[in-house]
């Protein structure tokens, strides 16, 4: 994925964008990379959708190491306005927009028939897989945080979020909550930068969803099955399904906060709650996407 776009800047004749001053060059130049490219792209049409895919699949990855290298947000996005205003300078006919076509296009097809690729975050790694099994479940996107895996399932062609949990047979519902971005556009930090710990079973959680300002998206389906067993990895599981709308909401969010799932009994009560690292989540569901051909449904 590193390779792709290389030395963008130069081939377009392009002078550099003024890159975030915290950042690390490499990772600044990964991100400007991809970023100009798809600033080209908008305006020349150069990719299909999966090529352009699999640029923002980079890109999101490069932004999310520069967020969690201590990069504001405003200074990113004043970065990509710097490169939009370069890339509409440059006319679409021009050889090195050609030479940018081509280049991208070879780096796709290697990058296309990456089996699986893994996203670190700053606590949890998530797993992206583009295989599929038939007739069974598959893990397409998975965190696992060994006491529970959370991610995008495959089954029968249809995707969706999914929560698997050993046991839990109290629980029957359960919800995703995000920070409502529209009530509290900037991240939360309920630790005061540090001065307190996260909550008490996950202390490593800074930027959570705040009480007055909450998403809250209900699971559509609960299995004790063998579903449930082949997610888990272990019988007397309990799977929680959400529809795939869940997993682009939560791709939306900042990749340095974390996401809540409340499980909730037959009486509406709380029994348990888990906070789930959201990182580079949108760069993996853009790579499983990337590579789509139409036979699965998200």
């Amino acid at each position: 994925m590193h390779a792709f776009v290389k030395t963008l800047c130069l081939g377009l004749g392009l002078a550099s964008a003024t890159a975030p001053a915290l950042a690390d060059d490499a990772a600044a130049a990964i991100f400007g990379e991809r970023q100009l490219a798809m600033a080209v792209d908008t305006r020349c049409g150069l990719f299909t959708h999966n090529q352009r895919t699999a640029l923002d699949a980079a890109r999101l990855q490069a932004r999310g190491l520069l967020l969690r290298e201590g990069v504001s947000l405003h200074a990113l996005e004043d970065y990509t306005r710097d490169l939009q205003r370069q890339a509409a300078g440059i006319a679409c006919n021009d050889p090195a927009v050609g030479d940018l076509q081509h280049r991208v296009v070879e780096a796709f097809v290697g990058w296309v028939r990456i089996p699986a690729m893994d996203f670190p975050g700053a606590h949890f790694t998530w797993t992206s897989s583009r295989g599929v099994m038939p007739d069974m479940p598959v893990w397409s996107i998975v965190q696992d945080q060994g006491n529970l895996k959370i991610g995008v399932s495959t089954r029968d062609g249809q995707r969706q979020l999914s929560l698997a949990l050993p046991g839990s047979e109290r629980a029957t519902s359960a919800i995703l909550v995000l920070r409502d971005m529209d009530r509290q556009p900037t991240l939360y930090d309920a630790t005061m930068g540090g001065s307190y710990t996260g909550p008490t079973d996950a202390p490593w959680a800074r930027w959570t969803p705040p009480r007055f300002a909450q998403t809250r998206i209900w699971a559509s389906g609960r299995d004790t099955g063998r579903t449930a067993a082949t997610l888990a990895g272990e019988d007397g599981a309990t799977l929680f399904d959400f529809p795939i709308s869940a997993a682009d909401a939560m791709a939306a969010r900042d990749p340095r906060e974390t996401a809540r799932i409340e499980l909730m009994d037959r009486h509406g009560n709380i029994v348990a709650s888990h906070y789930i690292e959201i990182g580079d989540f949108g760069a993996a569901l853009a790579f499983l996407r990337g590579a789509d051909r139409g036979d699965v449904r998200s």
